[in-house]
């Protein structure tokens, strides 16, 4: 992102569609439909957009929808709605609403109040996770790891509380805090089983706690 002399800003009010290409700061008020991949420094989006490539920015918030055919790069993703893209691998990241990945999702910082679909991995040396309705990703590994149950979901979805939870089958890191998660397999240090988890094995170095409500099948100390 250095030839900042060759890049100008974009503001789109309305309907409307755009080849993509590179700028500095863009900004999207109603619907665009991006033909091709965005590389900017700033990005604003309110509405519903779509880039038909990848999009690589330094900063990104989103109050609507946006989905990508490609991946998405940058240092920080903010804001609520919906994002589905076919990668992700943003610095930080602090999302409410449903985030759809096709292959993996990484970041150092992540914290999203909502539901996550992930194909592939889910990563981050920080990965906080809210539920507000059903969530997966194949694998899930980073630092410190803790996924419970938002309370205003509960509230939001009275009656479905069985389906609010998140499931995959591998989640391993230094320290895991599990609530209404199924997992195949969780692996760590330091490792907290709490209520509605029901896991099939446990492997653990320090320190094991279940919870008198969850369901763990095996528990192994390595």
């Amino acid at each position: 992102m250095n030839e900042t002399a060759n890049r100008t800003n974009l503001k789109i009010i309305g309907n409307s569609t755009s080849a993509g290409g590179r700028f500095l700061d863009v900004k999207v008020t109603g619907e665009c439909t991006f033909h091709g991949e965005v590389d900017c420094r700033k990005l604003t989006l309110m509405g519903e957009t779509k880039v038909g490539g990848s999009l690589v920015m330094e900063s990104m918030k989103l109050t609507g929808e946006c989905s990508v055919k490609g991946g998405i790069e940058g240092e920080s993703l903010r804001g609520q709605g919906e994002i589905k893209a076919e990668s992700v691998h943003v610095e930080g990241i602090k999302f409410t609403g449903n985030l759809s990945v096709s292959g993996n999702c990484d970041a150092e910082d992540m914290q999203i109040s909502g539901a996550v679909q992930i194909d592939g991995l889910l990563s981050a040396e920080t990965l906080e996770l809210s539920l507000f309705g059903p969530s997966r990703a194949a694998e899930v590994g980073g630092g410190s790891i803790k996924i419970k149950r938002s309370l205003g979901g509960a509230l939001i979805r009275p009656g479905h509380h069985g389906q609010l939870r998140f499931a995959a089958g591998l989640i391993e890191g230094d320290h895991v805090d599990l609530q209404h998660t199924a997992a195949d397999t969780v692996r760590g240090g330091r490792v907290v089983i709490g209520s509605g988890c029901e896991i099939g094995t446990v492997e653990y170095r320090d320190f094991l706690d279940i919870h008198p409500n969850a369901v763990v099948r095996n528990q192994v100390k390595v």
